[in-house]
């Protein structure tokens, strides 16, 4: 588990892109996802922030999908390791295939 939230930041994750991590919310529920995007927001970080914003989008088959609803909860990879907690939540899969769902995690 990451010692801190705070220390994350996009340079992390952008090798990660097209990887598969895992959803565990608080009731035990599980999504696999792939990361599929992840953005800097410098217009959105905080004056005197250590880091710059950033996002992460994961998508995965609309129909994988299952109980998992979404919020607080801990982000998994392989390689890279758990986050969290964290709040992830389902956004709209804005360019996307049909059929698709998109999670997003916000980093301010």
């Amino acid at each position: 588990m990451a010692d801190s939230l705070s220390t994350l930041s996009a340079g992390l994750f952008t090798p990660a892109v097209g990887e598969t991590f895992t959803f565990r919310d608080l009731n035990g529920s599980a999504l696999t996802a792939t990361l599929a995007r992840c953005d800097e927001y410098p217009r959105a970080t905080m004056p005197g922030s250590a880091r710059t914003a950033f996002g992460l989008i994961f998508t995965c088959p609309a129909d994988a999908v299952g109980d998992y609803g979404g919020g607080h909860g801990v982000l998994s990879h392989p390689t890279l390791g758990e986050f969290g907690p964290l709040y992830v939540e389902r956004v709209l899969p804005v360019g996307f295939p049909p059929g698709t769902a998109s999670y997003q995690a916000v980093f301010s």
